[in-house]
């Protein structure tokens, strides 16, 4: 490649445009740059890293997705996938049947569960300070602010970072979204059968969370910024 100050001794043409020729005592040897898109997932790595270093993984089941939805079941790992909170959660309404369609967690499992006031202080004691990692970090957040406020309790403050949106970013789908154009969400699933970490019991709090510290850890492995070659021999 040209070194700093070399000037092109000429052009050649190549039919549908022409590029600058240079002296050989001009030119330096040719040093790799990684490109943007492997900078950027070099960047999601080291923030994977980071978050693994400190963080905990959280995971919540709900009656619903609406503002008057609430939390039926919550699981918490430690990045070392030691579990610190694994419980159903007993709810001040009946968990309506699509929701039991999805997590499979009925009336008559929660009917003898704790409620969110019985387990508030282990779950206070064991996110303070911490930075909390789920997948769709900002439904978590608004749920369990929900329940709090259901009992007529103040939520805690909460450091969140949000691991779809990081998955996203490594993925680099771009599509265009309700605010503009964005990286393309991808579904916890997904996310985890194309990282090899796919585990049984996916919709329960605890599989979930499990789930979200492989792809973490899928993410922190690669800081090379690459993606593993495909079964066809090819990766990007």
């Amino acid at each position: 490649m040209q070194g700093p100050s070399a000037r092109p001794a000429g052009s050649v043409w190549q039919g549908w445009g022409s590029y600058d020729v240079y002296e050989s005592a001009d030119c330096v040897p040719w040093k790799w740059e990684p490109g943007p898109t492997q900078l950027r997932r070099q960047a999601v790595a080291a923030r994977s890293a980071d978050l693994l270093a400190t963080a905990i993984l959280i995971d919540t089941e709900t009656t619903g997705v609406g503002d008057d939805s609430e939390v039926i079941e919550i699981a918490i790992l430690d990045s070392n996938g030691s579990t610190l909170l694994n419980t159903l959660v007993r709810p001040t309404q009946p968990i309506p049947a699509e929701a039991t369609s999805l997590h499979r967690i009925t009336d008559a499992m929660v009917a003898n569960a704790p409620t969110w006031p019985e387990i508030a202080l282990q779950y206070e004691a064991i996110i303070a300070g911490r930075t909390v990692v789920a997948y769709n970090a900002q439904f978590d957040q608004r749920v369990i602010s929900q329940t709090y406020q259901r009992y007529g309790m103040d939520a805690p403050e909460l450091t969140t970072a949000c691991a779809m949106l990081l998955y996203a970013s490594w993925n680099g789908e771009w599509v265009e979204g309700q605010l503009g154009w964005q990286w393309r969400w991808i579904k916890l699933g997904e996310a985890a059968r194309e990282c090899g970490v796919l585990v049984e019991g996916a919709h329960r709090a605890l599989a979930d969370t499990q789930m979200t510290l492989g792809v973490l850890r899928y993410l922190q492995k690669r800081s090379n910024g690459r993606k593993p070659g495909r079964p066809n021999g090819r990766g990007k």
